[in-house]
């Protein structure tokens, strides 16, 4: 199984190794023998889907057994690619929203240009996992709620997991519960 990490905007996708916790995750999965992408991203500051998409889709060459792991703006790409045709074997969402919260660079991101479609979010991956904390200062927990609340409602045969934490803020560090969820779903290790 491959996983690929997708930052949040704001530069994450830079250096995207050393950023946050995505030199911690890439570690963590591969000592559980998967495989993982943690590469810098095109247009790390806006992160406009337009670029994001193309680049997941086509230069990663998105496929039905890897787990899209998106943080923040991150997590925008793996909901509209969970609308999308491309089957994937699953996707974690942290710290995600269904608004452009009134910011303008959320808006240039071009994610909110059109109305999400959540009832088809359940349809092109074996399990998605979402994750928020109630004291996430930059992204309302009243946006994740939203969120876990349609993406249950929809239709399909993805496993679905919303997790609330307390205490992670917008998730900038390593985050033990994230890896406890993948495990669930992997066995904790590729098997060989």
């Amino acid at each position: 199984m491959r996983f690929i990490v997708v930052p949040g905007n704001g530069g994450c996708g830079v250096d995207t190794m050393s950023a946050n916790w995505y030199g911690w995750f890439h570690d963590a999965i591969t000592s559980r023998g998967h495989s993982c992408l943690v590469p810098n991203w095109p247009d790390p500051y806006c992160c406009k889907r337009s670029i994001w998409e193309p680049f997941i889709l086509n230069d990663l060459a998105l496929g039905p057994d890897d787990v899209v792991v998106g943080h923040s703006s991150g997590a925008l790409l793996a909901m509209r690619l969970l609308e999308g045709e491309r089957k994937i074997k699953g996707a974690v969402l942290v710290a995600c929203a269904h608004t452009d919260l009134g910011d303008e660079n959320e808006k240039a991101s071009e994610y909110f240009d059109l109305p999400w479609q959540f009832d088809k979010m359940r349809n092109n991956a074996d399990w998605v996992v979402q994750f928020h904390s109630s004291d996430d200062h930059l992204i309302p927990v009243a946006e994740g709620r939203f969120v876990a609340s349609e993406i249950e409602k929809g239709s399909g045969n993805a496993e679905y997991c919303y997790r609330e934490l307390e205490g992670e803020g917008h998730f900038f560090r390593p985050c033990e519960e994230i890896m406890k969820e993948i495990d669930k779903r992997t066995g904790g290790r590729e098997e060989e």
